[in-house]
């Protein structure tokens, strides 16, 4: 699990906006600084391809089901029960399906041979939806359906570890820096995180058919 620093990049303030400002100008920018380092962490804790950048849980899972020809840009309701059957079951009882919410779309519209859905909405707030008895989660930096692409994977998400070393550091600078001289305050925001997926046994990836 090594780690890798992530950086907000800086944003600079006028005093004259912290100043008059009706709202609380400095939390929000905090706010958005910490959603910015984690938009890049989703990314490489999804696709990262290791060595400079964390190990992604898509690179590390190993293939459950390439699609069936012709499906470069969908999916079969067959190779989704095979996906989740590639799957050990000691890890598939706590198993979850992931996906770029573009694939959620199509997934979501598949229909078994008397017409009815195969998704299943949840019906109470803040319950997952589910798909082949099995909760959903939509993460745009999955990769959307096209030729070979690893748009699906199903498996024990949990087995895949995430370290953050030391909590996250925010920077506010105004006295002598090139900030002050501007008349403004700068912020800036830093992470040291890693992450890997520790059973590659536990999470399994759909790759949609060539041709």
């Amino acid at each position: 699990l090594a780690v890798f620093k992530y950086s907000s990049k800086k944003i600079a303030l006028p005093w004259e906006l912290i100043s008059d400002s009706a709202i609380d100008s400095i939390s929000f920018v905090i706010s958005r600084l910490a959603v910015r380092i984690a938009r890049i962490q989703n990314t490489h804790f999804t696709v990262g391809a290791g060595t400079t950048l964390p190990d992604g849980i898509v690179p590390k899972a190993g293939l459950g089901k390439t699609g069936t020809t012709g499906q470069t840009l969908t999916v079969i309701y067959d190779d989704l029960v095979d996906l989740k059957h590639s799957v050990n079951r000691a890890y598939r009882a706590g198993g979850k399906f992931m996906m770029n919410d573009l694939s959620v779309a199509i997934v979501s519209k598949i229909k078994d041979t008397t017409g009815q859905p195969i998704w299943v909405p949840g019906i109470t707030q803040g319950a997952p939806d589910l798909l082949l008895g099995h909760p959903v989660v939509t993460n745009d930096d999955m990769a959307v359906m096209a030729a070979n692409a690893k748009s699906i994977i199903f498996g024990d998400l949990s087995k895949y570890a995430i370290r953050d070393v030391n909590g996250s550091t925010m920077i506010r600078r105004f006295d002598d820096s090139a900030f002050a001289l501007n008349g403004q305050v700068g912020f800036c925001g830093w992470q040291r995180s890693g992450g890997n997926l520790l059973d590659t046994a536990a999470v399994k990836y759909y790759a949609n058919s060539a041709t």
